[in-house]
């Protein structure tokens, strides 16, 4: 039986997703401590509850420059990253990019429910003998994305920290009257957009891209047709048993929809562009 366990990591809400093709051989499940303090009184000592520290977790693996049974990419995966001869180097130089842009890489294992942003505090890659393959140990730290809420009757600046499941809206340029309002299944007006809109809220998940301008499409390595284009589609995160039932929902009411494909392990892609 496979093991259905997947490890992803992203950059930049899907921009770039690298699935960890061989598992590690032990995996320590990131648990969330308390930092606690303990005072001593007259009476003794008590305890008093803390806030939560941030969580850590070690990936020690290789990258593999030659095929497995046990890649979990696949042969098409392996392919992807270049092949024999060049997949180890290519995924060794794509985390070495991540790491110079100095901003926070999304953590996925769908199995143990992980899903949170994360810093590279220590990435060491060693050449595995003569083999070609590349052994290493990633070092992560959680991050937690703060953002600042200005209290209306106080004026006091509150930090809170968004959540990531939490559906969110669709964008504002969603809500302007569209140009195509006159051609059915065109825009986000239509009622095939409304109807993917209701899915995701009823599911519990977001929007994270829809409409997009030529130049931002070329700067994410979208298809030259891309139904972002003509604002015929969305991508969705959140929990990825509940990307399952949208997936499956959007083949059944046919819509176009890629999932659990290159590119496309983080977020489900969905649109009704005629073809």
């Amino acid at each position: 039986m496979e093991n259905p366990i997947s490890i992803f990591l992203s950059i930049n809400n899907g921009e770039k997703t690298m699935q960890i093709p061989i598992l590690p051989s032990e995996i320590d499940i990131p648990q969330t401590l308390m930092a606690n303090e303990t005072f001593s009184t007259v009476n003794g000592e008590i305890q008093l509850i803390g806030v939560s520290k941030v969580r850590k977790i070690t990936i020690t693996s290789f990258f593999p420059d030659n095929p497995y049974s046990f890649d979990k990419t696949g042969q098409a995966g392996f392919e992807g990253w270049g092949g024999q001869g060049a997949a180890a180097k290519k995924r060794v130089e794509e985390l070495q990019r991540w790491i110079k842009r100095r901003i926070p890489i999304r953590l996925r294992i769908p199995y143990y429910d992980i899903n949170m942003g994360v810093t590279i505090d220590n990435f060491t890659p060693k050449v595995k003998g003569g083999s070609g393959d590349i052994d290493y140990t990633l070092e992560m730290t959680e991050f937690v994305f703060p953002q600042l809420k200005v209290q209306k009757a106080t004026g006091r600046v509150k930090p809170t920290v968004p959540k990531f499941e939490k559906y969110v809206p669709p964008p504002k340029e969603e809500s302007k009257k569209s140009s195509n309002k006159g051609k059915p299944g065109k825009g986000y007006d239509s009622p095939q957009a409304k109807a993917v809109r209701e899915q995701v809220k009823k599911l519990g998940l977001r929007i994270s891209s829809a409409g997009r301008s030529a130049k931002r499409n070329k700067e994410i390595g979208g298809a030259k047709a891309s139904a972002h284009l003509t604002d015929e589609a969305y991508d969705v995160v959140g929990n990825a048993k509940k990307l399952d039932e949208l997936a499956a929902w959007g083949r059944k009411k046919g819509y176009f929809v890629l999932w659990r494909t290159k590119g496309h392990y983080d977020h489900v892609h969905i649109d009704w562009k005629k073809r």
